[in-house]
């Protein structure tokens, strides 16, 4: 049995919420907030398989990150992004961005050209994660690959544009025994590398 799953809470004001009583609510809150459609939603909480997928990729992506574009950086699930062809302010499980980070002008903490986002799934999330929130991602010009990871079996899903910069409308889904390459990474991940000592090859936790 799995813990907790990622929280949201949506918080509800009278009127549709602007991009200033977002910046006011994050400024002034310990979690993170997603602005979507002009409300703001809560972003807290995760269980020990999701948090322990998360770090593990921090580290996997991090020793193999090239400068293939430019110096290419991992960073963290504290970085904002601002997806300027929806409107919305999106955060991730961990991303990599080759170069300096760009910035809107109307906040100088969010980042508008990720080469890499990476979400660990979760029941509740696991809807927004491979649908509205995937759709923001690929609308950024700069994206070259979006990686969904399961946290109850092994399975990594991920996304990529073709060769003519569209977005396949099918993932790549690997599994136990599989490897995979992504944008500005020097070798390969293998899917083993992402779930030992966290879930076993059926998918039972190791941590419970």
């Amino acid at each position: 049995m799995l813990g907790l799953s990622i929280v949201r809470a949506i918080l509800r004001l009278p009127r549709p919420a602007t991009y200033a009583d977002y910046l006011a609510v994050e400024e002034h809150s310990e979690h993170r907030h997603e602005l979507i459609d002009g409300v703001i939603v809560a972003m807290a909480g995760g269980s020990d398989e999701h948090n322990a997928l998360a770090g593990r990729l921090a580290m996997l992506l991090g020793v193999r990150i090239q400068g293939i574009q430019g110096p290419c950086r991992y960073y963290t699930p504290d970085q904002r992004f601002w997806i300027s062809a929806h409107g919305r302010s999106r955060y991730s499980d961990g991303s990599v961005i080759c170069g300096k980070p760009e910035h809107p002008a109307h906040d100088e903490q969010a980042t508008t050209n990720p080469v890499l986002v990476v979400e660990v799934l979760s029941p509740s999330s696991e809807g927004d994660d491979d649908g509205d929130k995937r759709i923001d991602f690929q609308a950024v010009a700069s994206l070259e690959a979006y990686v969904l990871v399961s946290q109850d079996r092994r399975n990594t899903r991920v996304y990529r544009r073709d060769d003519a910069g569209l977005w396949l409308s099918e993932p790549e889904s690997h599994q136990h025994g599989h490897s995979f390459v992504l944008p500005a990474l020097s070798g390969p991940i293998s899917v083993d590398e992402i779930y030992d000592g966290i879930l076993d090859v059926d998918g039972r936790s190791l941590l419970r």
